[in-house]
């Protein structure tokens, strides 16, 4: 197998691209050239060469949202079912591949356009560091290995995006049973901490849930704040102003609980030792 692509400066797009069918094929060979003779001997040319993979054409293909694909995008939407098997992502859902489209390929695929995007900067963040790995224009370094290091860091975080959407999806059967099973209206209990933010946001549209409580890996108990927008530091209803920083014996003694733990001094989360103590906390802090 030869996975072919173009030389020179390389950005996001195309190291994706190749980061991907790597995962499909671990023993293919890259080859990197501009050269149509040796294109075509390639299995899979992206990037360049005005083929299948190859977006810098008049004739680009877009997708449903008007967003035009670039390499990665287009490798992704052939290949990327192919992608999660490699990851034990089990069914290769629908759902799993545009999530990956939407939060991480979109991104690099508006970049490499040229398209302005407003939704989540930290997108082009991942393009401008996957272009840190060319050789600066004074540099004798091969930019063949600078091509490979580039290829072994986007595919860690393809990788690593994979499993955080993999257990986002995983997590909204679990949000939902326990806002269908609320005991009080303000409370979402959660059994097991999981990612939750999304989920609640999608089913909360009466904005009732004030505070998340779950188990955290040590087996104690967090109260943490449901924000007014996702994403933002400004929460619907924050912790109490005079717990905000305390910790052990003198939070436990401002309040009556004496297994606290903490409370955060941006008032976001707190923590208690018990169940029975972070409940009592979270209703103390919803009559406060």
């Amino acid at each position: 197998m030869l996975i072919g692509t173009h030389h020179g400066t390389f950005h996001a797009d195309d190291v994706f691209a190749v980061a991907m069918l790597k995962q499909i094929y671990p023993n293919a060979d890259i080859v990197r050239s501009r050269d149509p003779e040796i294109l075509r001997r390639c299995d899979i040319v992206v990037d360049v060469g005005h083929g299948k993979y190859d977006h810098h054409t008049n004739e680009k293909v877009y997708r449903e949202n008007g967003l035009p694909y670039a390499s990665a995008g287009l490798i992704w939407r052939d290949f990327g079912a192919q992608v999660l098997a490699t990851q034990e992502a089990g069914d290769a859902s629908d759902i799993l591949i545009k999530a990956i489209d939407e939060r991480l390929i979109q991104g690099i695929d508006a970049i490499d356009n040229g398209v302005e995007i407003e939704k989540d900067a930290k997108l082009k963040t991942v393009s401008e560091l996957i272009g840190g790995f060319n050789p600066t224009w004074h540099s004798h370094a091969d930019e063949h290995a600078a091509f490979a290091a580039a290829v072994a860091f986007a595919t860690q975080i393809l990788t690593n995006q994979i499993k955080s959407e993999i257990a986002r999806l995983a997590a909204v059967e679990l949000v939902a049973s326990a806002y269908e099973h609320r005991l009080y209206k303000e409370f979402l209990i959660l059994e097991t901490f999981c990612p939750w933010s999304e989920s609640l946001f999608n089913m909360d549209l009466a904005k009732e849930v004030l505070y998340v409580i779950f188990p955290d890996k040590s087996g104690q108990y967090r109260i943490q704040v449901v924000p007014k927008q996702l994403g933002s530091f400004e929460a619907r209803k924050p912790l109490p102003e005079q717990w905000a920083g305390k910790e052990g014996d003198e939070l436990g003694s401002l309040i009556g609980i004496p297994d606290a733990v903490f409370c955060h001094p941006a008032r976001f989360i707190a923590g208690a030792k018990s169940k029975d103590s972070i409940l009592i906390m979270a209703q103390l802090a919803l009559q406060n």
